[in-house]
C-alpha cells in the first residue's frame, strides 16, 4: 500500500456500486451483492434470496421482466438487520473499502459521504434494480458499527445514473460543497479530500474525479483506488464460493493529472524570479515535489529581502533534510553547506549573492525596482569598504559619524580611488546617486533607456539601443565590480539553488 502521499484526511467520498460489499452468510461464506452469476462470477445474489429463505422475483416493465438485484436485495437486507438483528450490521462486510477506511480512521478521518445511485421512476428497470441506495444504507450501518464516531452521510439523488451533466451539477452545489464546508470554518485545519470511485457507474465515477480534480487548488486530493484482490472469488474445499477483500489501495494526488501542463507555468515563473507564483502552482504537487516547493518558498523570502536568522535557519534544514538527499548528490549538499555558512559569515558575500535579485527583476522589465536595488547593494559596498580600509583615518570620510550619507561614501571613494571631480566614474556615481534621489524623494520612475542613459552620456561602453534587461545587467554589475573584486558567480549559493531548482523543473516528470 501506498503511504508517502499524505498522513491525514477530513472527509471521504465513496460512490457505491454493486461490488461493495458482501454479506457473511451462516454458512460462513461472504457473499457479494454484485455477483450474479454471470462474466464468470458465483451465483451469490440468489444464494442471498435463499439465505433470507425468500425466492427471488422480478420486476414489471411494460411486457419485459428484470430479476431483482443490489436494489431490492439491499432493502431486504437492510430491513433485516433492523428488524430482525436488532440494528447489527456485523455480517455486511466491506468488500473494497475497508482497508481504506481503516487506514483513514487512523490519518483523522471525520466524515464519509457515500454516493448511492436512486434513478428516477421513468428510467427501466434494467438499470434501475441496480441502484445502490440501499447498499449504501447497509455500508453505513457496518462502518458506524465499527467507527461509531465518524460522521456518515447518504446522497442519493433522484438522477439517471448517466445523466453526467445531471451528476456534476449535483456534486458541485451539494456534495462537494458540504465536504469542504464541514471544516473550513477551522482554519487552523488543512482540508484534505479523499475519493473512492471504483466498482460505480461509469458516469458517476468520471463526475466525481473531475469535480474532485476542481477542488486541487482549495485543498489535497487524493484518490484512494482500491488495488483488486489477486483472485474475486475463491472457491472453499466443499464447492461454495466466497467472495474476497480487498488488501491494499493507492493514494494518487489528483494534481498530478495537471502536472504536465502546470510544469511549464511553474518554470516560467521561476525563470521570471517569480517564487512565490511558482509555490502556488507547485502547491498541488508539494508531494510529488516537496523539494521545490520548499525552494519556492525559500527564494521568495531571499527575494523580498527577508534574509533573516530564521531565514538562514530554514534553508539549513531544507538543505540538510532527507527529502533533498533524494535529488541532490552529496558532494552538491556539502558545497552548499560550505556556501550557506559563507553567506552568514562574509558580509561582501552576502551582498554579491544578493545581485540574483536584482538580476531576476530586471529580467521582469521592472527598472525602477532594479535601479533601487542596485543602488542599495552599491551603498552597502562602499560602507562597507569604508570600513575595512578605515577611511575615517585618511580623512576621506567623517571620523565620528556613524551613519555616512550616499553622498559622503561615494566622495571618500573617489578620494580613495584618486578620481577626481571631472572623472567619469565621479560623474556616474553622481548621476546614479541623483537618480536614486528622485525616486526615491519625489516618486519618480525610470524605464531601461533612462537607466542606460546614465552610463552612456559619461561615455561608458556597452550602452545600445534598444537597451535590453541583459546590457543594464552588465553596465550594473561591472560598476559594483568597480568598487569590490567579486567572488566566483559559480560559487554563489542562491545562484546555484536558482540554477538547480530551474533545471529541476525541467528534468521532473
Amino acid at each position: 500500500m501506498t503511504t508517502t502521499n499524505t498522513n491525514q484526511v477530513s472527509t471521504l467520498i465513496i460512490t457505491v456500486g454493486t461490488r461493495q460489499i458482501g454479506w457473511r452468510c451462516k454458512d460462513g461464506v461472504i457473499r457479494s451483492f454484485g455477483a450474479d452469476g454471470n462474466i464468470g462470477y458465483p451465483a451469490h445474489i440468489n444464494e442471498l434470496y435463499q439465505e433470507l429463505g425468500i425466492e427471488r422475483g422480478h420486476h414489471q416493465d411494460g411486457d419485459k421482466t428484470y430479476p431483482w438485484s443490489g436494489r431490492d436485495l439491499g432493502k431486504r437486507y437492510y430491513d433485516h438487520c433492523q428488524e430482525w438483528l436488532g440494528g447489527d450490521f456485523n455480517n455486511v462486510e466491506l468488500l473494497l473499502d475497508k482497508i481504506i477506511i481503516e487506514t483513514a480512521v487512523t490519518q483523522g478521518l471525520k466524515h464519509i459521504i457515500l454516493w448511492a445511485t436512486d434513478q428516477p421512476e421513468d428510467v427501466s428497470w434494467f438499470y434501475r434494480r441496480l441502484d445502490t441506495l440501499w447498499l449504501a444504507e447497509l455500508m453505513k450501518g457496518k462502518i458506524k458499527s465499527l467507527f461509531p464516531d465518524i460522521r456518515v452521510d447518504i446522497h442519493a439523488p433522484k438522477i439517471n445514473a448517466n445523466d453526467t451533466s445531471g451528476i456534476r451539477e449535483e456534486l458541485e452545489q451539494l456534495v462537494l460543497k458540504e465536504a469542504l464546508e464541514a471544516f473550513y470554518p477551522n482554519n487552523n485545519e488543512e482540508f484534505v479530500l479523499w475519493i473512492q470511485n471504483k466498482g460505480c457507474a461509469p458516469a458517476v465515477a468520471s463526475c466525481v474525479e473531475i469535480c474532485a480534480a476542481a477542488l486541487v487548488r482549495q485543498c489535497k486530493v487524493f484518490n484512494a483506488s482500491p488495488d483488486e484482490p489477486p483472485e474475486f472469488f475463491t472457491t472453499l474445499e466443499n464447492g461454495t464460493v466466497t467472495a474476497n477483500y480487498s488488501q491494499s489501495f493507492q493514494r494518487i494526488p489528483m494534481g498530478e493529472y495537471f502536472w504536465a501542463l502546470e510544469k511549464l507555468r511553474i518554470k516560467s515563473a521561476w525563470e521570471r524570479g517569480d517564487f512565490s507564483e511558482a509555490q502556488i502552482w507547485l502547491k498541488v504537487h508539494e508531494t510529488r515535489h516537496p523539494v521545490s516547493y520548499k525552494l519556492a518558498g525559500l527564494l521568495a523570502k531571499y527575494s523580498n529581502g527577508e534574509s533573516n536568522d530564521d531565514f538562514y535557519r530554514k534553508l539549513k534544514e531544507w538543505v540538510s533534510s532527507k527529502d533533498v538527499s533524494k535529488v541532490v548528490n552529496s558532494a552538491q549538499i556539502e558545497t552548499w553547506k560550505t556556501q550557506l555558512q559563507k553567506l552568514q559569515d562574509n558580509k561582501i558575500t552576502n551582498l554579491w549573492e544578493s545581485t540574483l535579485a536584482l538580476q531576476l527583476t530586471l529580467n521582469r522589465e521592472n527598472y525602477t525596482t532594479a535601479f533601487i536595488q542596485f543602488v542599495q547593494i552599491l551603498e552597502q559596498l562602499l560602507y562597507l569598504q569604508s570600513i575595512n580600509q578605515i577611511w575615517y583615518t585618511k580623512g576621506w570620510i567623517v571620523r565620528d559619524k556613524n551613519e555616512p550619507t550616499l553622498a559622503e561614501l561615494i566622495q571618500g571613494w573617489c578620494l580613495y580611488k584618486k578620481f577626481k571631480e571631472d572623472n567619469k566614474w565621479s560623474k556616474l556615481m553622481g548621476d546614479i546617486r541623483k537618480n536614486r534621489n528622485q525616486i526615491i524623494h519625489e516618486g519618480e520612475s525610470v524605464n531601461a533607456k533612462q537607466v542606460g542613459d546614465i552610463w552612456a552620456k559619461h561615455n561608458f561602453e556597452g550602452v545600445k539601443i534598444p537597451t535590453t534587461p541583459e546590457i543594464i545587467k552588465k553596465l550594473m554589475i561591472n560598476t559594483l565590480k568597480e568598487i569590490s573584486t567579486p567572488p566566483n558567480f559559480h560559487n554563489l549559493l542562491m545562484r546555484s539553488l536558482y540554477q538547480w531548482g530551474l533545471q529541476y523543473l525541467e528534468d521532473a516528470s
